[in-house]
């Protein structure tokens, strides 16, 4: 299950949105207006007239916690005010716990008199979910332990609220709602601290959220044109863009991250489980900044697949003018077609060889038709004047690594 976190302005459209009408009477009340690096701050108010009607609470919406400590949320009497702080800050760099990145996304929301502020939060595990709730909510709720009720929910079966006895009809409504969501959203863990009622309604002052990527495929109707954000400070490369969007649209796996564009060791490696010896391999012998790329394949990509992955990673040795090595390694394949895939390989070299020349390849590959495979690569890089040893399950998994150190001169004291 791959869980990753999205906004708070994500998170509450969801909430809002989809809302099970069998607890309307729990609906809170969610109102916003979602800013980011685009919005134009002076036309919002026509979208949004309540901006104008009160005070207002902005907060920094970029995926990262403590806002409040922090100096990123900001209760102002006027919208104005709040423009003015905003306008301060979008666009700046920030660091925080050690990642830099740009402030471009902003929430801003009416504020609302209170006079207690609670916890609710949920999360899964392996054969239950779990409720947990503390009538002492805020910032420094991780102190207030002893206060947080932890209710078991087995799966399958509803909550029973029993235990949070004393509550609002209306807040207990809403926990069921906001339960039922968390499951039906397929929402691996939400927590909303505070949650706020007054004679009005109840209010998700704050909410952080996290869903669940695999399932996606059945979430089309409900998470709709969801794009799940990258984490606060995490700015992706055209290449591992494209590389990305080519794996989502493949029933195989293509995986790619751009380590260090200065390396000289690039890596093609068939499995996950194989992309990390690999790895390991290479950063326990030289200087961990010498390995330029992580990445898999796997799955049986198509011809068409591996040459448009292989073309991207060219393409960024291309750029690089040192003389460099690509390791194509892999263990036994099942069933992945070693000469379909190599396929792809040589139509991508085929494009980039005259860029290639500081380029060394080294291969260790096996699986079905991999004789073919192997020999068709070694005879297009002699074509092509590409310098390439390739080798089949005759040699161990890892063995190619020392053997590219060794053509680049790299030893563990280099």
């Amino acid at each position: 299950m791959a869980q990753k976190p999205i906004r708070e302005t994500q998170a509450k459209a969801l909430i809002r949105d989809q809302w099970p009408q069998e607890y309307a009477a729990g609906k809170p009340a969610i109102r916003f207006a979602e800013i980011d690096g685009s919005t134009d701050l002076l036309a919002l108010p026509h979208n949004h007239p309540w901006l104008t009607e009160g005070k207002v609470v902005a907060k920094v919406d970029e995926l990262f916690g403590k806002r409040g400590k922090l100096g990123y949320v900001q209760v102002a009497e006027t919208w104005e005010e709040t423009k003015i702080w905003m306008e301060g800050l979008r666009k700046t760099t920030a660091t925080v716990a050690g990642r830099c990145g740009v402030l471009e996304h902003f929430i801003v929301e009416p504020f609302v008199e209170h006079e207690e502020e609670l916890y609710l939060a949920f999360t899964c595990e392996r054969t239950e979910d779990v409720i947990l709730f503390s009538r002492k909510g805020g910032m420094d709720v991780e102190e207030q332990g002893a206060s947080i009720v932890r209710i078991p929910v087995p799966l399958g079966t509803e909550p029973e609220l029993s235990q949070l006895q004393g509550l609002d009809t209306k807040l207990t409504a809403t926990i069921r709602g906001l339960f039922s969501l968390f499951r039906s959203l397929d929402l691996p863990s939400v927590e909303f601290n505070p949650i706020a009622v007054n004679a009005r309604g109840v209010y998700l002052l704050d909410c952080v959220a996290r869903v669940d990527t695999c399932a996606a495929f059945r979430q089309r109707s409900t998470w709709g044109l969801l794009s799940i954000p990258e984490g606060f400070g995490s700015t992706r490369t055209p290449e591992e863009l494209f590389i990305s969007d080519l794996d989502a649209k493949s029933g195989s796996s293509l995986k790619f991250v751009l380590l260090h564009p200065q390396g000289r060791i690039w890596t093609m490696v068939a499995g996950g489980g194989a992309s990390i010896i690999y790895a390991d391999a290479i950063t326990a012998q030289v200087d961990p900044k010498e390995l330029a790329n992580y990445g898999e394949w796997s799955g049986n990509p198509s011809t068409d697949e591996m040459e448009a992955y292989t073309g991207k990673i060219l393409s960024l040795i291309e750029k690089n003018d040192r003389e460099q090595a690509l390791i194509i390694g892999g263990g036994i394949a099942n069933f992945t077609d070693v000469a379909r895939t190599f396929a792809g390989v040589i139509a991508a070299l085929e494009d980039h060889a005259p860029k290639l020349k500081n380029l060394k390849i080294f291969v260790r590959r096996a699986g079905p038709n991999d004789r073919r495979g192997l020999k068709a690569l070694q005879e297009a890089c002699n074509r092509l004047r590409i310098s390439c040893v390739t080798h089949g399950a005759e040699l161990p998994m890892t063995a190619v690594v020392s053997e590219a150190l060794s053509a680049l001169h790299l030893t563990p004291d280099s």
